[in-house]
């Protein structure tokens, strides 16, 4: 099995976790509150609420004790929206567009700033804004793990979020290849188990999705549970 992650330079190493970030997008607040808390059970190192969810930051305050430090917000384009979800607890921000308000927001809240971007350019000037790391979006529409590679070969500095219909049978190659972790979404849901609202069957499902990974999952309360 690969590493979980990529090294980072020191002033993000202990900020950002590695190997998965879980993404929960769903039309419905209830079906998010039940992802979240299910993936957070089946030891997804970190969970980003979409602001796409209807009232996302009152998931993500409903968790934020229970989640230690592993729950953020994603799809976050305005500072607005940034402020919104640190009040509420989230410990990152994850944006599919590299803004630099919301990079500066963040900043300035003192939490990670993990913007989108697809080109070096685009990257570098992530980084160069403070970002402390850049999500790669989207990843397989322009070429999946070659391109990740030959980003990386002038950049190997720069932390990777690898995301954009990654399949789960490709995540331990993308981080092999030097993400630091790789974005998965609905490949990680049992979708009756949400419906029914059944937090230990969602994690159960995740779980032994992420077992044929090699992502180092936390151990954290009853994570370790989910698979008996």
């Amino acid at each position: 099995m690969t590493s979980a992650s990529a090294a980072l330079p020191d002033r993000h190493a202990s900020h950002i976790p590695g190997g998965l970030l879980a993404v929960v997008r769903t039309s419905s607040t209830e079906y998010a509150l039940t992802i979240t808390r299910g993936l957070l059970l089946a030891g997804a190192p970190a969970v980003e609420v979409t602001c796409t969810v209807p009232d996302a930051p009152s998931v993500i305050a409903a968790v934020a004790e229970e989640a230690f430090g592993r729950v953020g917000a994603g799809t976050v384009r305005t500072p607005e929206q940034a402020t919104a979800a640190v009040r509420a607890g989230a410990a990152y921000l994850v944006a599919p567009n590299l803004n630099p308000a919301v990079v500066n927001r963040g900043i300035e809240l003192g939490v990670p700033v993990i913007p989108g971007a697809l080109t070096p350019t685009e990257l570098t000037r992530a980084v160069d804004l403070g970002a402390s790391a850049v999500k790669l979006f989207p990843i397989a529409a322009v070429g999946g793990i070659a391109y990740l590679t030959a980003i990386l070969e002038p950049l190997p500095d720069i932390a990777i979020i690898a995301s954009g219909g990654i399949d789960i049978d490709e995540v331990d190659d993308y981080l092999s290849a030097g993400a630091h972790a790789v974005c998965l979404g609905p490949a990680l849901l049992d979708m009756a188990a949400v419906a029914a609202g059944d937090v230990a069957g969602v994690a159960e499902y995740a779980f032994r999705v992420l077992c044929r990974t090699g992502i180092a999952l936390h151990t954290t309360g009853r994570s370790h549970e989910a698979g008996h």
